[in-house]
């Protein structure tokens, strides 16, 4: 069973990327933290009881010895109780810690003691320095010296009341932690949210603009970071616009080019149906043959342009024979040349002309421009192509003697669907702009001319070639 899952969005990314960013990087840095504080303070109290020991040393050396509760029983060594020494008892208070000293003699007794300390056996010669002891089930911190009147002098403190000081510590680091991330949490998720309001400001924009809107998102206002997002988005708003228009404009061109040779076709067909006279049949059959020629070269030329407004700039240019392609275009013309008997001729350099482009423009190009020449040109007319170089261009002249275009009608021929008004050819006014837009594919110029043959019209174009 496939269940639906639906993305985090962004907001919740960011914030939960930085929340954990935070406790990856404070939690260490407050384990390391309680650590160090710790080991300092065990430091500190270590030189506290040492400090404490001499001092205690130092007092019982000039006989300053405190004085034994009458309450407590003497010493307690090897056995035996000793009444000589003195016992000091201990009232530890809640706040304070409990701590316990003993102290021997040159010869090795026992000399004074606290209560909670007292019956601890006498440290041993190499026992000097920091030691942790267990005694009566708890665990002690001590610290032996020897001072210079050779009094042994042994004092603790409970560890448990470090252990407190420790766990003081892990609450001091871990209550902040516990308190301050989600209210970071909180702060982190708002300040996204702000940081975010760019993404926000241009979501709202899109969804007030208009279809088939123009006008460019603005990009100068926005973070650095936003800046490319929405050049990307007008470039591809753009690219998005250019296509529907061209799709607009296809079914327009359709609907609008197509209507005439169906509705020829369809009478000519009614009319074979309804007609009992065999010559007329045959008359309006071939009419109706005719007719679909004719509207299937018209789909032909409107799915040329189609292609090559939409995808030709697209494709990566290859190296082109321009010789060869004009040679395929002729060969391909042959039949319409045989049946208006005119002589079509083609010449070129020797060698290869090579330019970088698309074939299927460059092709369309020539062939458009070839079949308007053959087909204004009369029967046993003359249709010439010539191409050569010219220094860095390529040049293509197609010239034929037909009836010509009026010097002020020359640019008009480039528009989509236009049609001499004087002419009795059956064109649809897409060769010549067909064969524009290929031009502009390739950055090159087309130039209308007088025809070197007379009368006619010379189309001269200039390409950039490639070296020879």
């Amino acid at each position: 069973m496939m269940t639906d899952t639906h993305p985090a969005s962004l907001r919740t990314r960011l914030t939960w990327l930085i929340i954990a960013v935070m406790v990856a990087v404070l939690i260490p840095l407050g384990w390391i933290s309680y650590r160090r504080e710790l080991r300092e303070m065990n430091e500190l109290l270590d030189g506290r009881l040492a400090q404490a020991g001499r001092t205690l040393g130092t007092l019982i050396a000039h006989g300053e010895l405190p004085q034994r509760d009458a309450d407590l029983p003497g010493i307690k060594q090897d056995g035996e109780i000793r009444h000589h020494g003195v016992v000091v008892s201990v009232h530890p208070r809640n706040y304070e810690p409990e701590v316990g000293f003993q102290a021997y003699d040159p010869r090795g007794e026992l000399i004074a003691a606290t209560s909670n300390l007292s019956d601890l056996p006498p440290p041993s010669s190499d026992e000097r320095g920091f030691r942790d002891i267990r005694h009566e089930g708890r665990l002690w911190r001590t610290f032996t010296l020897q001072n210079r009147a050779n009094l042994v002098i042994r004092i603790g403190e409970r560890s448990d009341n470090r252990q407190d000081i420790a766990r003081g510590l892990v609450i001091e680091h871990t209550l902040p932690l516990l308190i301050g991330l989600p209210l970071l949490a909180l702060l982190v998720s708002l300040a996204v949210k702000r940081g975010l309001r760019p993404v926000a400001v241009l979501t709202e924009m899109l969804d007030r603009r208009t279809p088939g809107s123009r006008k460019p998102m603005p990009a100068n206002v926005a973070p650095q970071e936003i800046k490319p997002l929405i050049v990307a988005l007008n470039q591809q708003l753009e690219r998005l616009e250019d296509a529907l228009e061209r799709e607009h404009r296809f079914a327009t061109d359709v609907a609008h080019e197509l209507r005439t040779p169906l509705a020829a076709t369809m009478i000519h067909l009614e009319s074979a149906m309804i007609s009992d006279d065999p010559t007329e049949v045959e008359f309006t059959v071939r009419n109706a043959q005719q007719s679909m020629a004719r509207l299937g070269r018209r789909v032909e030329q409107i799915l040329a342009m189609a292609r090559l407004e939409a995808g030709a700039a697209s494709q990566q240019r290859t190296g082109l024979d321009l010789v060869r392609i004009a040679t395929e275009v002729i060969e391909e013309l042959a039949p319409l040349i045989a049946e208006k008997d005119i002589s079509a001729s083609l010449s070129h350099d020797d060698g290869p002309v090579i330019v970088r482009g698309h074939e299927v423009a460059l092709t369309a190009m020539f062939r458009n421009l070839i079949e308007n020449a053959l087909r204004y040109t009369e029967p046993e007319g003359q249709v010439e192509v010539a191409i050569h170089r010219d220094g860095p261009m390529a040049v293509i002249d197609i010239y034929d003697n037909g009836p010509g275009i009026p010097e002020g009608r020359r640019q008009a021929v480039f528009q989509r669907f236009h049609r001499e008004e004087e002419s009795a050819t059956r064109g649809y006014g897409l060769g010549l702009n067909i064969v524009q837009r290929a031009i502009e594919l390739h950055e090159a110029s087309v130039e209308l001319l007088e025809s070197p043959l007379g009368r006619g019209l010379l189309v001269r174009i200039r390409i950039l070639a490639e070296a020879a």
